[in-house]
C-alpha cells in the first residue's frame, strides 16, 4: 500500500464517521447500566449534589457564585454550570446526572479515536516514502488501530470512577474539552506545516484559528478540572514524536507558540494551590522522600491495574510517612528506571514507545501526590487522561502483530479472536465495577472488602450508608469497628465519629449513650462545631427530661443567647 493511498485512509469518511458513532455507542452502552445508580451521598455527591442549593440560583447569579467561589474546597466553574443544567433538568433524580456523564464519556471516547486518525495522518504526511519504523507503526490498518486504541481506553473498568461517580463530573468534562484542544492543535499543525512548506519561513500561529480555538479549548477544560495542566509539555512531545515539528522547524517557534498554553496552565495552577492551600499536607507530616516513593509505586500501579484491572478498591488510604524501601517501594522505582532506560534505548527504532511513556507519566505528574492534598495514594479517576497512550500502545501492539502474522490467515483469525474477547471480558469487569458504585453501602463495601479493617474511614463511611437507609443496627456495628481502628492508630480527632454515633444510638433508642458520645464528641473539638454538639446534646436532654441540662447546653451553643 502507498504512503498516499494510506494517507488517504485516514481522511475523514463516511467508513470513519461511522466508526466514530460505533465507538461512542459501544461506550455508552457498555456504561448504561450507570443509569441505575444513585447518588453517593458519603462521597461529594451530597456536598457537590444534592445539597448544594447554589446549583438552584438564577443563572446570572449562578454564573457569578460559579466563577467566584472555592464551594467544597475546588473551582470548577464549568463543572458547576453543568450541574446545574442537570438540576433545571432532572430535579434530583440521579439517573439525569448519570446520563450526562455517559454520554459525555461516549463523546471522549469517539474524540479519541478522531486524534488517533489525527495522529496517523500527521505522522504519514512527514513520512511520504514507507520504512521500517513507519511499516511497524501505521502496520497498514491506521483505522482499525485508531478504533481499538479507543475501546481500550474506554471501555476498561478503571474508567468507572470518572464516570459512575457524579462527583467526577469534572473528569469527563474536562477532558472533553482537553481532547479537543489535542485535536484542534494537530488541525493546527497541517496548516502550519503547509504555509511553512509555502513561504519557506516558521508558521504563523497568531494567524491560526485553529490554533486559538485550540487553546480556548485548553481554557474551558481548566474551568472543569485541572488536570491538563501539563498539556503545553505534552504538545511538545507531539511536535517531537509523532508530528516531527521539532525536527522540522526551528525549536524558538516551537516553544514560543506555547506561550499562550503555559500561561492558561500557570493561571489554572495558581489557583488550584491557593484552593487546597489550607489543605495540603505540610513537609514534617510527609517528607519528600515520602511522596517520591508513593509516586513511584503509584505509576507502576496504574500500569498493572491497566493490564490486569483485579481487586480495585476506590479509596486507597495514604500509607502515612514511609521507614525505609522495602520491596514495596524499592521495586516499583527499579522498574520505572528501567522502563525509561528501555525506552531510551529504542528511541531511534520506536520512538512511539518514549513519546507514550512520556506522555503517560507526564500526564500522571498532578496526581501523584508530590504536593500531597489529600487521604489516598492511588484513585481509578487519576488514570482517565493518562490511559490513552496505554491504550493506544496495546492497539499498536495488536496491529502489528496481525500485519508480522498477515500471511497466515490462521493466526489472524485467532488474534482478532483473542483481541474480541479480551474487550468482552473488559466490558464484562466494568459492568461489574459499576455495580460497586450504586450507592454509598455498595461502594463502601467493595473498599472494606478490597482491604477488610484497614481503614477506619471505610467503615464510617459505610455506617453513614447504612443510616441513610435506615439500617440503624448494621451502622452502629461499621461505626462502632471505626472507632476501634482509629483508637488503635491514637487517631486524635475523633469527634466525628463520636457525633455518627451518638446519631445512630439516638436512631435505636439508646438515649443516654448518645448523650454519652456527644460528651465524648465535645471533649475532642475545639472547632466551632462544638456549638453543633451542645445543640444536639440539648435536645437528648429535653428528650430524657432534663431541661435544665439542656438549657446549659442550648446556652454554650448559643452564648448570646
Amino acid at each position: 500500500m502507498s504512503s498516499e493511498n494510506k494517507l488517504a485512509s485516514c481522511i475523514p469518511d463516511a467508513k470513519n464517521i461511522s466508526l466514530f458513532f460505533l465507538v461512542a455507542a459501544a461506550s455508552f452502552l457498555c456504561f448504561l447500566p450507570t443509569l441505575n445508580n444513585g447518588f453517593l451521598y458519603t462521597w461529594d455527591d451530597g456536598v457537590y449534589i444534592v445539597y448544594n442549593d447554589n446549583l438552584s440560583k438564577s443563572p446570572l447569579e449562578l454564573v457569578r457564585w460559579a466563577f467566584s467561589t472555592f464551594y467544597a474546597d475546588y473551582w470548577a466553574p464549568l463543572t458547576w454550570l453543568s450541574l446545574a443544567m442537570d438540576r433545571a433538568v432532572w430535579g434530583l433524580n440521579p439517573a439525569g446526572y448519570h446520563l450526562t456523564n455517559t454520554l459525555l464519556h461516549a463523546m471522549n471516547a469517539g474524540l479519541f479515536f478522531l486524534l488517533c486518525l489525527s495522529l496517523f495522518k500527521r505522522y504519514l504526511s512527514v513520512h511520504p516514502v514507507a520504512d521500517t519504523t513507519s511499516t511497524v507503526l501505521i502496520n497498514d490498518r491506521p483505522i482499525y488501530c485508531a478504533f481499538l486504541a479507543a475501546l481500550f481506553f474506554a471501555i476498561h473498568p478503571l474508567r468507572v470512577e470518572s464516570v459512575a461517580w457524579l462527583s467526577e463530573r469534572k473528569d469527563v468534562l474536562s477532558f472533553f474539552f482537553g481532547i479537543a484542544a489535542v485535536l484542534l492543535y494537530v488541525r493546527y499543525t497541517e496548516d502550519a506545516e503547509a504555509r511553512s512548506i509555502s513561504s519557506g519561513n516558521n508558521p504563523a500561529f497568531m494567524s491560526s484559528k485553529y490554533y486559538w480555538l485550540s487553546a480556548a479549548s485548553l481554557g474551558l477544560s481548566l474551568l472543569s478540572k485541572p488536570m491538563f495542566v501539563t498539556l503545553p509539555i505534552v504538545l511538545l512531545v507531539l511536535d517531537w514524536f509523532p508530528l516531527k515539528r521539532l525536527q522540522l522547524h526551528a525549536h524558538k517557534g516551537v516553544l514560543l507558540e506555547k506561550a499562550p498554553f503555559l500561561l492558561l496552565s500557570g493561571m489554572a495552577s495558581v489557583i488550584t494551590t491557593l484552593v487546597h492551600s489550607s489543605t495540603l499536607v505540610p513537609v514534617e507530616l510527609s517528607p519528600i522522600s515520602t511522596r517520591v516513593l508513593v509516586a513511584g509505586k503509584a505509576v507502576i500501579s496504574y500500569l498493572r491495574l491497566t493490564m490486569w484491572p483485579a481487586n480495585l478498591n476506590p479509596f486507597s488510604l495514604h500509607p502515612g510517612v514511609i521507614q525505609g524501601m522495602g520491596l514495596e517501594y524499592g521495586m516499583p522505582l527499579l522498574l520505572f528506571m528501567t522502563i525509561s532506560v528501555c525506552c531510551a534505548l529504542s528511541v531511534k527504532r520506536l520512538p512511539v514507545l518514549m513519546a507514550s511513556w512520556l506522555i503517560y507519566v507526564i500526564t500522571l505528574f498532578p496526581v501523584l501526590g508530590l504536593v500531597q492534598g489529600g487521604l489516598t495514594d492511588i484513585a481509578d479517576r487519576f488514570t482517565y487522561v493518562p490511559g490513552l497512550p496505554l491504550a493506544l500502545l496495546t492497539a499498536l501492539g495488536i496491529t502489528t502483530i496481525i500485519a508480522k502474522l498477515s500471511a497466515s490467515r490462521t493466526a489472524v483469525i485467532i488474534i482478532s479472536a483473542a483481541t474480541a474477547l479480551l474487550l468482552l471480558t473488559a466490558s464484562y469487569l466494568t459492568v461489574r465495577q459499576i455495580s460497586h458504585w450504586k450507592d454509598d453501602v455498595t461502594l463502601w463495601s467493595r473498599a472494606i472488602d478490597a482491604k477488610p479493617h484497614s481503614s477506619g474511614r471505610a467503615y464510617y463511611q459505610r455506617a453513614k450508608g447504612y443510616a441513610l437507609k435506615g439500617d440503624y443496627r448494621n451502622a452502629l456495628t461499621d461505626i462502632n469497628e471505626a472507632i476501634a481502628i482509629a483508637a488503635q492508630k491514637k487517631l486524635r480527632e475523633m469527634f466525628n465519629l463520636y457525633r455518627e454515633r451518638a446519631r445512630i444510638l439516638r436512631n435505636l433508642g439508646d438515649l443516654d449513650g448518645a448523650i454519652a458520645d456527644y460528651t465524648r464528641a465535645l471533649s475532642s473539638d475545639t472547632s466551632p462545631s462544638r456549638s453543633l454538639y451542645y445543640r444536639e446534646r440539648g435536645k437528648l436532654y429535653l428528650d430524657i427530661g432534663r431541661p435544665d441540662l439542656a438549657n446549659e447546653d442550648f446556652k454554650m451553643a448559643d452564648p448570646g443567647r
